[in-house]
């Protein structure tokens, strides 16, 4: 079969034809969440300006949901999106979204959950992406041969477009929460 590497929930899926065979409706869901998904990827690529947090919100919920499909019961996701009218640079929310996927729940036998959360308060945007995975020590640098350059271009991006700034706190066996705190233009 052909090699859907790295996205790898869809090979999952489709690998053999499993999920066409057994389901084919949530096949077809399936491939259409993906193509949004890819759509929105390549959106993004030439985007230079921030996009408004619905439709990164958006392109996230399209990812999870096709994560969700591979893991069932083993992952959740909750959203409590207090406030949306503010913008986020392009794909800043999702690696954040599937770092927590595949570096926090999945990665226990049981499972967890992800949850992000937004709210305001007078001179901040705050988005709060939380997992009960396994955590990890932010001060170890991994030596696994992986560039690992995903949070700092993140962190970059938002300090430079936004003036923003990103939190990573962690505990081996507890979860990690990363929060993002977008300040208000003078203006709003």
């Amino acid at each position: 079969s052909a090699n859907i590497y790295p996205f790898t929930p869809l090979y999952f899926l489709f690998k053999d034809k499993y999920l066409t065979k057994k389901d084919p409706q949530k096949a077809e869901s399936t491939i259409v969440k993906f193509s949004s998904y890819l759509r929105s990827n390549m959106d993004s690529l030439t985007q230079k300006e921030p996009i408004t947090f619905e439709k990164e919100l958006d392109h996230v919920k399209n990812y999870a949901e096709i994560e969700k499909i591979r893991f069932g019961d083993r992952l959740n996701i909750e959203y409590d999106v207090e406030v949306t009218d503010f913008s986020i640079p392009p794909l800043t929310l999702q690696p954040i979204v599937e770092n927590a996927i595949k570096h926090g729940v999945t990665q226990k036998a049981e499972g967890g959950t992800v949850t992000v959360k937004t709210w305001e308060t007078a001179s901040y945007n705050i988005i709060c992406v939380k997992d009960d995975g396994v955590g990890f020590n932010v001060n170890e640098k991994k030596n696994d041969g992986r560039s690992h350059i995903g949070v700092t271009n993140i962190q970059k991006r938002l300090d430079v477009m936004l003036n923003a700034s990103i939190e990573i706190e962690s505990e081996i066996g507890v979860g990690t929460t990363v929060t993002i705190k977008i300040p208000k233009k003078e203006n709003e």
